[in-house]
């Protein structure tokens, strides 16, 4: 398979559900390194910016788009976001390729439009992206930025005008890969490794045993993944769980929404032996990564998993601090995961602010008296971090909030409730934390 075709094989797969990374996963590992590059440029073009391409293709169709086949609908976007950003491939290999692929597909009568609009979209598409980049329209910064026009109002009203634009600019920002060394031991083989690979690697500022990349690899492909030497962790999750082990005062500790345990990882690499982790997850299929995740950096011996909801589901042991990574729009990974906007709208906004609340709730309820519950989520939204935490604390009781032990220029204070820490650098994105203490 070659880069362009997997492409349109992992645009299809997004389309379904799926994350980009996990498609291309999925499809990447099989493919020669230029081809994963190219099929991973595409597919992330397409991503970050589809409510552009879906205008541009509207001026240039005489249908619309949803009108043509899903096949033929994939080949233009992913022609038309190649053509923009893609400077340094050839235009004509680029809509040649596109066209066959619709010609030996189920809707080769599509081919000639899809040869037609590309070429359109390759002339044209330069005039009108000017034009769209002077306006001073919101709705088309938006596109331009490729943020969902909902979204660039809500955070207009949650951060003012000037910030907002600035959130829409690092939200379209190229992210780097960032890895945490899961034992500090294996931390100059590791760097050896990586130098011999060509791949560039220095020491974070902000984390302790964190690793910054100047580029994305393949991650299994990278020296002492196999090992479980190093797992690729976002500064920003970093600095939130090392933020909580500073409030711990011993166990047990209760992690609730522990996804595919990327934050357990480092919570047991980084816990005393005789502190114990009880994980909580709703999905059996994030629970099963976890449990391989664990087992691939050696501490699956002291992981406990539960698989279940966790407004329902009760602790082996009455914990002495909760980690909440509360499901969430992930709006300040939207540069790293730029699929999820397209699928995210107020509605659903909302009814995950009411889960929120609820959860951070019960964790208030569950906690031992004196014990630390510190929430948090990967959202630059007031409606799921200030707004879901006060709902909770309006559910009566007695608690009092922590400072939080962030470096320096990394965090703004949340209003009235926690810190936000900044998407300001390719290793970091939006997070919002809030700390509280159970009263006796």
């Amino acid at each position: 398979m070659r880069g362009i075709e997997a492409a349109l094989e992992c645009r299809r797969e997004v389309r379904k559900g799926a994350f980009a990374a996990e498609a291309l996963r999925k499809i990447g590992g099989a493919l020669e390194t230029p081809d994963r590059v190219l099929a991973s440029s595409l597919l992330y073009a397409v991503s970050r910016r589809e409510s552009l391409w879906k205008h541009l293709l509207g001026l240039f169709l005489r249908k619309p788009l949803h009108a043509l086949s899903a096949e033929t609908a994939d080949a233009l976007l992913v022609g038309t976001a190649g053509l923009v950003e893609l400077r340094h491939f050839s235009p004509n290999a680029l809509v040649s390729a596109l066209v066959g692929h619709v010609k030996t597909g189920k809707s080769p009568h599509e081919a000639g439009l899809v040869n037609a609009v590309l070429r359109r979209v390759n002339e044209e598409a330069p005039q009108v992206l000017d034009r769209m980049g002077r306006s001073p329209d919101a709705r088309d910064q938006c596109m331009i930025w490729g943020i969902p026009s909902w979204a660039g109002r809500r955070w207009v009203e949650d951060w003012g005008k000037e910030e907002a634009r600035n959130l829409m600019k690092l939200s379209s920002m190229t992210p780097y890969m960032s890895l945490r060394v899961n034992r500090p031991e294996d931390g100059n083989s590791l760097g050896q490794g990586l130098g011999q690979a060509g791949i560039r690697a220095w020491p974070s500022p902000f984390v302790r045993n964190g690793l910054r990349l100047a580029s994305n690899p393949f991650p299994p492909s990278l020296p002492g993944y196999a090992e479980g030497w190093l797992t690729p962790q976002t500064e920003s999750s970093m600095m939130v769980v090392e933020a909580f082990l500073e409030l711990l005062e011993g166990g047990p500790v209760l992690e609730i929404c522990s996804g595919r345990g990327v934050k357990s990882g480092q919570l047991l690499s980084r816990l005393p032996v005789e502190v114990s982790l009880e994980s909580w997850e709703l999905s059996p299929g994030r629970v099963a990564s976890a449990r391989s995740e664990m087992i691939r950096i050696g501490v699956a011996q002291r992981a406990c998993f539960k698989t279940g909801d966790a407004l329902k589901l009760e602790p082996g042991q009455p914990p002495r601090a909760i980690l909440l990574d509360a499901p969430c729009s992930g709006s300040g990974t939207w540069k790293r995961h730029p699929e999820s906007k397209w699928r995210l709208s107020p509605e659903r906004l909302t009814q995950m602010a009411e889960l929120q609340s609820a959860f951070l709730e019960r964790a208030f309820r569950l906690v031992q008296p004196g014990g630390v519950v510190v929430y948090c989520t990967c959202s630059l939204f007031r409606e799921e971090n200030e707004q879901a935490v006060g709902a909770a604390l309006g559910g009566g009781i007695d608690v009092v909030e922590l400072p939080l032990d962030f470096p320096d220029g990394t965090s703004v204070r949340g209003k009235p409730y926690g810190r936000v820490l900044w998407p300001g650098l390719p290793w970091t994105d939006g997070f919002y934390t809030a700390a509280f203490m159970k009263r006796s």
